[in-house]
């Protein structure tokens, strides 16, 4: 009756056979395919990892030189704006020089016309005392000679005056 007894594991040399053969193929796939596999993904991984660490200094680099940049953009604004504000201070210097040179040329033309209107003014009043001088000469002269009478000479003299005076 045990010949009866269903039996879970029916154990025979096929199995043994089976199962050699089960860890043989196992072995082969391991030391051919598996290891390899593991490798390539080793390799795979470490390239990654690489990679990124070097993105991330290429990053690091990046960033770094955008401050740079950024801090030598500021200079040369800076610069640009010292060099600006002094070309401008210097502007209204050569300005208010070139002002200042101007009243004083201004104030040496009027000195200088007014020295001549007083040359001219003394001359016209030597001309007129030269005139009045000559009139007075003639004036007596015709009042002497008896030929104007009293009211003529008046009108004569303050019309000789006035001749005199408006020239």
């Amino acid at each position: 009756m045990d010949a009866m007894k269903p039996q879970l594991i029916n154990f025979n040399w096929t199995s043994v056979v089976m199962l050699l053969m089960l860890l043989i193929l196992m072995y082969i796939l391991y030391k051919m395919l598996y290891k390899p596999f593991l490798q390539i993904a080793d390799e795979r991984k470490k390239k990654i990892e690489e990679d990124m660490s070097s993105a991330e200094r290429a990053r690091k680099e990046a960033e770094e030189l955008r401050k740079q940049v950024s801090e030598e953009l500021k200079e040369a604004r800076k610069t640009a704006e010292e060099i600006v504000s002094k070309a401008r201070k210097e502007a209204e210097e050569i300005v208010s020089r070139a002002r200042d040179e101007a009243k004083e040329e201004a104030s040496r033309i009027i000195e200088s016309a007014k020295k001549q209107a007083e040359m001219e003014k003394e001359k016209i009043f030597e001309e007129v005392k030269a005139k009045a001088g000559e009139l007075a000469v003639a004036l007596s002269i015709k009042i002497l000679s008896g030929v104007l009478d009293e009211k003529a000479k008046r009108e004569y003299l303050i019309k000789m005056i006035d001749k005199e005076l408006k020239k």
